[in-house]
């Protein structure tokens, strides 16, 4: 039995304090336990030490398992930062937030880090890309290193004053690239031929931001997309490459973009063609002929008859504009057969042949077939 009077003859408050708590739940009775224990309590409370530094507590000590991490402090300290973290201002307008390829990277799931990546790509290609586009701006057809620069070419770097005089690669040229670097295609699973890429070329953002400066009553549904001669300026072609990456690639647009450099530009361009058919076409003769004002004229109407003539033409779901007109395998077979141009040596089948060595088109029938009608020319 526990009472107020042996709690107040100890001396250990702590013990005290024990025994106290006992005795209220063994001695109801004893009004003096209450009163001894709280002048105990005070007691202690007196003799404890003052003036102790005691270390900072958190109110989650104890309660939660982890402790919320501070704050990130963000810096900006720029040798922090990649090299490519802001490329010169031509590139930045296509790539920065709100650019002319905004819609391709924020359609990303990390918008920030594509847009970090795909400068990346940029910057450690750009002599690259300098190099392609002066290439096949001038048209040249030998065996050439990708680090050597290409004579007379103005190296791009994104900070240079742009020269409205300069000369620009043109449409053919890029041509050139789509099919020697085998990114147009044709088979039973898809069809990407040159017209496609056309399209994807007029309808860059940069493009039409730049050329509706120039002209504001500018529209891009009133102009034939496929002109052979339309100048593509280098950092509208920078765009379309991301764009074409976008639809010939697979994966992120950063890895898209990447792949399309390192797996079809670095791995097929500027090297030599050898082959009779490319070689004939680019002769002197062959070439005067086709530019020769009078004859591009002529031409250009029988193209228009033969398409818009025939029998199952519909206008495609893809097209931009009116002016944009393309040639099936069908359109050709019943162009050759009207003209009355075919031939022992040149039937049916080896126009077909012809055709699709032209269009890069695997899936095509020597004769006119429905199936042929998704061919483009």
């Amino acid at each position: 039995h526990v009472n107020a009077s042996e709690c107040e003859s100890r001396q250990d408050w702590g013990e005290a304090a024990r025994f106290f708590l006992v005795g209220m739940g063994h001695n109801n009775t004893d009004s003096g336990m209450e009163h001894g224990f709280h002048t105990n309590v005070d007691m202690l409370r007196t003799n404890r030490q003052r003036f102790v530094e005691r270390a900072e507590t958190s109110k989650w000590d104890g309660v939660l398992t982890f402790k919320p991490r501070p704050p990130k402090q963000r810096t900006e300290n720029l040798e922090d930062k990649p090299p490519w973290w802001r490329l010169g201002e031509h590139f930045e307008e296509i790539v920065r937030e709100g650019g002319y390829a905004a819609d391709l990277i924020d359609s990303q799931a990390d918008a920030d880090s594509e847009r970090l990546e795909v400068r990346r790509v940029i910057f450690e290609n750009v002599d690259f890309l300098n190099n392609l586009y002066g290439y096949y701006r001038a048209d040249m057809n030998e065996d050439w290193s990708h680090d050597r620069k290409i004579p007379g070419q103005e190296m791009h770097n994104g900070r240079e004053v742009l020269d409205d005089d300069e000369e620009h690669l043109l449409l053919e040229g890029m041509w050139r690239i789509l099919k020697e670097c085998k990114i147009v295609c044709g088979d039973v699973k898809s069809k990407l031929p040159i017209a496609v890429f056309n399209r994807v070329h007029v309808q860059g953002k940069r493009r039409i931001a730049k050329l509706t400066a120039k002209a504001p009553d500018y529209n891009v549904l009133s102009h034939d997309p496929h002109y052979r001669a339309l100048p593509v300026p280098y950092y509208d072609f920078i765009e379309t490459l991301i764009r074409i990456s976008y639809i010939r690639c697979s994966g992120s647009l950063s890895e898209r973009f990447e792949d399309l450099i390192t797996k079809f530009l670095k791995e097929h361009a500027m090297k030599r063609q050898a082959e009779r058919f490319f070689l004939d076409f680019r002769s002197t003769a062959v070439q005067a002929v086709l530019h020769e004002p009078s004859s591009e004229g002529k031409l250009r109407k029988v193209f228009d008859y033969f398409v818009t003539t025939y029998k199952s033409s519909k206008l495609r779901t893809s097209v931009v504009g009116a002016q944009d007109l393309s040639m099936s395998l069908n359109h050709v077979l019943v162009m050759q057969e009207k003209m009355d141009m075919f031939d022992p040596s040149f039937n049916v089948k080896r126009c077909a042949e012809m055709f699709a060595k032209i269009v890069v088109d695997s899936d095509l029938l020597p004769q006119e077939h429905p199936n042929n009608a998704n061919s483009e020319m």
